[in-house]
């Protein structure tokens, strides 16, 4: 089973992933956050094993979330997302210790599958 925790700034957004990823039995949202903030304290609370995380959120974004993430829960999977078109966001992302990088539009055909992906590669079992 795939611990996720989602967030983004956007509530509808957020039951779209919610509903997205109800379709998977070995996937199950245990919680959603709207900012940076919010995803470390739920992080430290509810110990998920991937984070799909917004860049552009207000009080703190996405990437400074996700660098204090992987600084104190290594073993943690991120995988960035955004609405925002821009070629230097993968690089980005790769700097601040994301697993992975996926544009909004293309979430509903390579969501589910990043993500088995990278917990195969990395979760233990």
């Amino acid at each position: 089973m795939i611990r996720v925790l989602v967030v983004d700034d956007n509530q509808e957004f957020r039951s779209a992933v919610r509903d997205l990823l109800e379709g998977d039995l070995q996937i199950r949202v245990v919680g959603e956050a709207c900012d940076g903030l919010q995803a470390i304290s739920l992080t430290a609370h509810l110990q998920p094993d991937l984070i799909l995380m917004d860049i552009a959120m207000p009080l703190m974004n996405g990437l400074e979330a996700t660098s204090a993430i992987r600084e104190r829960w290594p073993q943690v999977i991120v995988i960035l997302v955004t609405a925002i078109p821009s070629n230097s966001y993968q690089q980005i992302s790769d700097r601040c210790g994301a697993n992975a990088f996926l544009p909004k539009e293309e979430m509903g055909s390579r969501l589910i599958p990043t993500m088995h992906r990278l917990a195969c590669a990395t979760l233990p079992g």
